[in-house]
C-alpha cells in the first residue's frame, strides 16, 4: 500500500507511513525508501547519516476540502568524496520551498478559473506566492503549424487603456495578448516570429476601425483581409439606430424593444414581434426603409457566391445613398465601398473575428471576478492562463 500510494501522489523516494485527520488539514507522513542520499556536489552516493531534524512540513494539494499537508524527515548526510555535509532534497519540492511542485501548480490552475483572493483563502496562501508563480510562466509559444487565419482585436483593460488580442481562429486558439494597443507593441510582437512562422498566415481578420491595421499589413503584405462581419452589422445597426431616435423622437420608455427587435434578423422573429414592428413602420415608413437596409446586409452574408455578394452590395450602397442627407448613414454608403474588397473576403472562408469576440466575453467575467487588475503583466498572464489545459499549464510551470 505504500508504494501504490507513493505511486499514486507521486511521492518520488517516499512512502506514506500514516495519515491524520482534522476539521482543516490532512496530514501525510512520509518516510524515505532508501537509507542513502546522492550528494548534489559530486553526484555521489553516501549513507552516512550526518544528522536528523525535526520534520518538514509543506502543503501539498487539496482534498475534499481540506488542505494536504506532507510532513518529512529533514535528513543531513555527509559525503565522503567531498568531506562536506549536504541535506537530502526531495524531486518533488523545490530547494527550501514550503509547498511541493503538485501545490503550485494546482494553485496557479485554480487562478485560472477564479480571483487571486479566493485561491488565497482556499489555498491558505499568499498573493505573492501566485504571482511569482504567475510571473515565471513562459506563455510565448510558438504559432500552431498549417495554414493560420489571425484574427487582431482591441479590448479594454482599465478604462481607456486598451490591449491588442491576438488569435489563431482555425484551431481557436488565444495567441497572445499585446500590453498596449499601439504600433511599437505589434511591431515588437511580429518581430520575435520567425519568417516561416509568418509565411504560414493565409488570412488577416479585422474590425473596421483597428488601428493598427497598416502595420499588421506590413508583415504579411500579399495576404488577404476579411473585415468581421459582425462589425459590419453592428456598425449599419448603430447608425439606424442614430437615425430612429430623430425619427421617432420622445418614444423612448414606449418604444425601448424597438431597437433590439430591428437588429434581429428577419427570420428569427416570432409573430409578436412581427405585429410590433409592423404597427411601428406604418407610423413611420422612414425607419421601414432602413429596416429594409439591414435586412439586405443579413442577406448579403448569406450570399451563395462572391459575385452575388458584390451585386448585394451594390444594391445596399444605393439604397443608402437615397437617403435623406442629414441621415446619419450615409457615410456608410461611402465605407462599404472603400472597403468592399475586404468585406467580400468573407465568402472565400467565411472567417469571422467570433472567436477573439468570445474571447473577450471571458475576459470581462475575468476581469469582474478579480474587481481588477494594478499590474499590466499579471493581468496578461492571468488572462492567458485562463485559456490553457491543466496539462499544458504542468508543462508552463518551473519544476
Amino acid at each position: 500500500m505504500n508504494y501504490v500510494t507513493g505511486e499514486l501522489f507521486n511521492f518520488k523516494g517516499y512512502c506514506a507511513q500514516r495519515i491524520e485527520h482534522n476539521e482543516n488539514s490532512i496530514t501525510v507522513f512520509l518516510v524515505s525508501r532508501r537509507k542513502t542520499a546522492i550528494c548534489p556536489r559530486c553526484g555521489m552516493r553516501s549513507k552516512e547519516l550526518f544528522n536528523l531534524g525535526e520534520q518538514r512540513i509543506v502543503k501539498h494539494s487539496k482534498y475534499e476540502g481540506k488542505l494536504v499537508k506532507l510532513s518529512l524527515p529533514k535528513r543531513r548526510f555527509y559525503c565522503q568524496h567531498c568531506n562536506n555535509p549536504f541535506s537530502e532534497k526531495p524531486e518533488f519540492i523545490e530547494s527550501r520551498a514550503r509547498t511541493t511542485n503538485n501545490f503550485a501548480l494546482e494553485a496557479v490552475y485554480a487562478l485560472s478559473r477564479s480571483s487571486f483572493s479566493t485561491v488565497c483563502e482556499a489555498y491558505h496562501t499568499s498573493h505573492n506566492f501566485l504571482s511569482n508563480r504567475l510571473l515565471k510562466l513562459n506563455l510565448d509559444k510558438p504559432w500552431p503549424k498549417g495554414e493560420l487565419r489571425l484574427g487582431f482585436d482591441e479590448h479594454s483593460y482599465a478604462k481607456t487603456k486598451m490591449m491588442i488580442t491576438v488569435t489563431e481562429l482555425n484551431s481557436k486558439t488565444l495567441l497572445a495578448i499585446l500590453p498596449t494597443y499601439s504600433r511599437q507593441a505589434v511591431m515588437d510582437y511580429l518581430d520575435n516570429k520567425t519568417e516561416e512562422e509568418r509565411s504560414q498566415v493565409i488570412e488577416l481578420c479585422f474590425d473596421m476601425r483597428f488601428k493598427q491595421r497598416k502595420i499588421v499589413e506590413e508583415y504579411f503584405p500579399n495576404v488577404p483581409v476579411v473585415i468581421d462581419k459582425f462589425h459590419v452589422l453592428f456598425r449599419l445597426a448603430y447608425l439606424i439606430d442614430l437615425d430612429r431616435k430623430f425619427i421617432c423622437p420622445n418614444t423612448r420608455s414606449k418604444y425601448e424593444n424597438l431597437s433590439r427587435t430591428m437588429r434581429k434578423p428577419e427570420i428569427k422573429l416570432v409573430q409578436k414581434e412581427k405585429e410590433y414592428l409592423d404597427k411601428m413602420f406604418s407610423q413611420y415608413p422612414e425607419l421601414k426603409v432602413r429596416w429594409d437596409i439591414y435586412q439586405k446586409l443579413v442577406q448579403f452574408y448569406q450570399s451563395k457566391t462572391k459575385d452575388k455578394g458584390r451585386a448585394t452590395l451594390k444594391e445596399i450602397r444605393d439604397s443608402i445613398r437615397q437617403l435623406d442627407k442629414l441621415s446619419y448613414l450615409r457615410p456608410f454608403a461611402r465605407t462599404l465601398e472603400s472597403l468592399e474588397e475586404d468585406i467580400l473576403n468573407y465568402f472565400d472562408h467565411r472567417t469571422t473575428n467570433a472567436f477573439t469576440e468570445g474571447v473577450h466575453t471571458k475576459i470581462k467575467m475575468l476581469k469582474r471576478t478579480s474587481y481588477g487588475f494594478k499590474n499590466p503583466e499579471i493581468y496578461i498572464k492571468k488572462m492567458m492562463l485562463a485559456f490553457l489545459p491543466f496539462a499544458i499549464i504542468s508543462l508552463l510551470l518551473p519544476h
